[in-house]
């Protein structure tokens, strides 16, 4: 079974763009692990405390991680570098849209999970 890291802008993809990200993972790579570290868990609680567009999409990801009992991980490190070690660890791809942690990802070859066109996820192929 393949696992799947998220990071915070993962996390509120469903409520910037409409798309499930459950469906959309389970049609790329048929049934896989979901895991949140506990690092992007305290992100975006933090967001949620907010206004406007990043705090409804932080509640939505919240929300989302509490329902569906994403598999949460502690980590040794935060923001992206938990994400990373993670993904290491569980031998996992990461979904992200994160420019800068997807360039990180690439440098270890891990791999990538991304939202292409805003309407469906994409795995990109490592080399």
């Amino acid at each position: 079974m393949r696992a799947v890291v998220l990071d915070t802008n993962a996390l509120m993809m469903p409520y910037q763009y409409g798309i499930n990200i459950e469906k959309e993972l389970t049609r790329l790579l048929g049934i896989c692990r979901i895991i949140v570290p506990r690092t992007v868990v305290e992100e975006i609680e933090k967001l949620s405390e907010g206004e406007g567009k990043i705090g409804r999409a932080a509640k939505l990801g919240l929300s989302i991680i509490k329902k569906r009992g994403f598999r949460l991980m502690e980590t040794e490190n935060v923001g992206d570098d938990g994400v990373l070690e993670t993904a290491i660890k569980m031998d996992a791809a990461i979904l992200t849209n994160d420019k800068e942690l997807k360039n990180k990802a690439r440098e270890l070859n891990l791999p990538i999970i991304y939202l292409r066109g805003g309407t469906r996820l994409e795995m990109e192929e490592i080399l």
